[in-house]
């Protein structure tokens, strides 16, 4: 068994937004092409308090963070990510365990989803999109990284595609961990 590669993780940089290269699934993320950030919106990016690059050998291999909407309360989850390969494991388990240890009453996170049949709605649209036979590999990272599905979003985004709305409650929610 190979042995699971070195991973640094370091506080995200503005220049790091300029710098990944982005794996082919994410050369347009909700419309925005890389060179859509502009610098200010990359210092925004890097000032939240969660954001953090992961460098794999030197190279930088993942951006994420959790924009705060509403400080210390709400945020949504965010990743721009390059190719991983075996490093795939560790950066998972740092943005759970960044999840995990969030002060935030709720975070969430869109992902890319199965087109689903437009009479299709609510819990019915949830479940065809989430099962095995269909569901993105955006879709299963989310569940990975501990956030539960909410509610499909269609012709969602300047595309148009069809996304899945994730939920995650942290024990400032008052609801605490169970995600319900």
């Amino acid at each position: 068994m190979k042995p699971m590669p070195d991973v640094v993780f370091e506080r995200l940089r503005a220049g790091d937004l300029f710098e990944i290269e982005r794996q082919p699934s994410q050369a347009r993320v909700l419309g925005a092409e890389p060179g859509d950030i502009d610098w200010d919106t990359a210092e925004v990016l890097a000032g939240q308090p969660v954001a953090w690059a992961a460098r794999c050998e030197g190279r930088l291999i993942a951006l994420f963070g959790i924009g705060e909407h509403h400080e210390g309360r709400h945020g949504v989850a965010w990743s721009i990510l390059g190719e991983m390969g075996a490093a795939h494991l560790a950066v998972t388990r740092r943005i759970r365990g960044e999840l995990q240890g969030s002060r935030l009453a709720r975070v969430e996170l869109i992902a890319r989803a199965a087109e689903v049949p437009f009479t299709f709605q609510g819990d019915k649209a949830v479940e065809w999109v989430m099962r095995p036979a269909r569901i993105s590999p955006e879709c299963r990272w989310a569940v990975m990284l501990g956030f539960t599905p909410a509610h499909v979003l269609k012709r969602y985004g300047p595309d148009g595609d069809t996304h899945m709305l994730f939920e995650w409650f942290g024990p400032a929610s008052g609801r605490g961990t169970d995600h319900g």
